[in-house]
């Protein structure tokens, strides 16, 4: 008898660590921080995306200034030839010019070409930087959260650990496979693996059981399955609680 009556104890603390946890749940700053880090994670895909077009503008930038290094080098060349062209036929002087022509007007756009890619690199480095202070804004936010939870979720989780403390000891008190059932029916019913018998009634699921079937569970162990709801029904032990 003492354990049904521990059986119903552990069901009924059960309950409160329930409400309790769905209390700690439910705390408008849990959701809130749930919601600034999901923004988080979004805003920092989006840094990581403006990163990169950075690095990418940087790494055009620098390859352009190659080619550039390379073509004045080439004009150096050319020039050359073009200052110690006395004595060379028209024609090669002719093509020398050509190519230089070439060599300029290719320089021309590149350096254009340059501009408009530090531009597009200032543009992304701006973007980075609002990004960046989007994040610190979020990890302020999230931290003024996180405090707040903590202060008003205290005592909601002071509570939850003791009673926790206390199922512990009660659930020692139980035999194992007893336990075990009670946690499987627990676990498949919402959160109750425990009933009592009111009369001819289950308290969980109020079937009115037959009277035959009353008298076969009240003849039985303290502890039967209920037929409506197929919970453990606690028969006797508790009227005098």
């Amino acid at each position: 008898m003492d354990e049904a009556r521990t059986l119903l104890a552990l069901q009924d603390l059960d309950l409160v660590v329930r409400r309790a946890e769905k209390q700690l749940d439910e705390l408008p700053e849990k959701r809130a921080i749930l919601e600034v880090r999901h923004k988080a994670a979004d805003v920092r895909a989006l840094h990581e995306k403006a990163s990169e077009l950075v690095h990418r503008h940087e790494r055009a930038f620098a390859a352009t200034n190659d080619e550039v290094a390379t073509i004045d080098e080439k004009i150096a060349e050319v020039q050359a030839k073009l200052d110690s062209s006395q004595g060379v036929n028209p024609k090669e002087i002719h093509n020398l010019a050509r190519e230089m022509d070439a060599l300029k007007r290719r320089k021309d756009k590149l350096e254009n070409d340059t501009l408009q890619t530090m531009e597009r690199a200032e543009t992304a480095k701006i973007q980075v930087a609002k990004v960046e202070d989007a994040l610190e804004q979020l990890a302020a936010r999230e931290s003024e959260l996180v405090a707040r939870f903590r202060e008003k979720g205290g005592a909601v989780q002071n509570t939850l650990e003791h009673h926790r403390t206390e199922r512990e000891a009660l659930a020692g008190k139980i035999d194992p496979a007893l336990l075990e059932r009670y946690e499987a029916i627990r676990a498949a019913k919402g959160g109750i693996g425990a009933a009592r018998l009111n009369g001819s009634t289950c308290s969980v699921c109020r079937v009115e059981l037959p009277s035959e079937r009353v008298r076969d569970l009240r003849e039985g162990a303290d502890v039967g399955l209920c037929p409506g709801c197929r919970r453990l029904l606690v028969v006797r032990g508790f009227d005098d609680e």
